[in-house]
């Protein structure tokens, strides 16, 4: 059985299919991430130069698939973006996606080379409510000036932590199974920030880099003429 979503961004309609998900118990030896059935106007890179942005060879961008869609099962999920300076500033805002309500926004300060990096909403902020739709938008300063230079955004929705996906999580062996899991399950920020921790602790293992490349390579992720994979992972920004 093949899904069909149609979502809607700046530039043009698209139209996506998805396989229907298996609920078979046995994980796979691969890691193969299932996005759910849905998507939503957004916009994952910034390719547009400003004034006081020097060129850069890759766009601000947002690690998200092409749906702008990811869900999560955490009230305080972390967010990746691929930084293409070593300097300046990202706020980040997050709005009710039905109401358009602006819910919380802070600023992270720029610390490291360029390279993906992760945004943890601050335990400040609101959690994330079950069920809900948000928007969040990164926005990129380059220098002091009040408005921003660069824009990324997309959806995060919190889901439920069934007890077929906690049944999953137990019988996994290793930390590696646990993400197949979450792959399994279509819950991007799970998948994508406990991957990204096990390529940092490991960046010569083989295996973890086969599973980076293959999220990184997924039809509905992938970056056409972008090269992410070979990408370093930074610490990058303090509040």
């Amino acid at each position: 059985m093949i899904f069909a979503i149609i979502a809607l961004t700046g530039k043009s309609t698209k139209l996506w299919a998805f396989p229907a998900t298996s609920k078979a118990n046995d994980l796979p030896l691969e890691l193969n991430f299932k996005p759910p059935n849905n998507g939503a106007p957004g916009n994952r890179e910034d390719d547009g130069s400003r004034p006081g942005c020097p060129n850069v060879e890759k766009p601000f961008l947002a690690l998200i698939p092409v749906t702008n869609w990811g869900e999560t099962v955490s009230e305080y999920p972390t967010f990746w973006l691929y930084i293409p300076y070593g300097f300046g500033s990202v706020d980040l805002v997050l709005e009710d996606e039905n109401t358009q309500e602006k819910i919380y926004q802070t600023k992270f300060n720029i610390t490291d080379r360029p390279g993906i990096a992760s945004f943890g909403l601050p335990l400040d902020a609101p959690p994330l409510d079950l069920g809900r739709k948000y928007r969040w938008q990164f926005l990129f300063f380059c220098s002091d000036n009040q408005s921003y230079d660069l824009s990324v955004d997309g959806i995060v929705k919190r889901v439920e932590k069934t007890s077929e996906l906690i049944s999953q999580l137990a019988t996994a062996k290793t930390l590696r199974e646990q993400i197949i899991v979450y792959a399994e399950n279509g819950l991007w920020y799970e998948t994508l920030t406990e991957l990204a921790k096990l390529r940092r602790a490991n960046p010569q293992d083989a295996q973890i880099a086969a599973d980076w490349a293959a999220l990184f390579e997924h039809r509905f992720v992938r970056y056409e003429g972008y090269d992410i994979i070979s990408e370093p992972i930074v610490q990058c920004c303090s509040l």
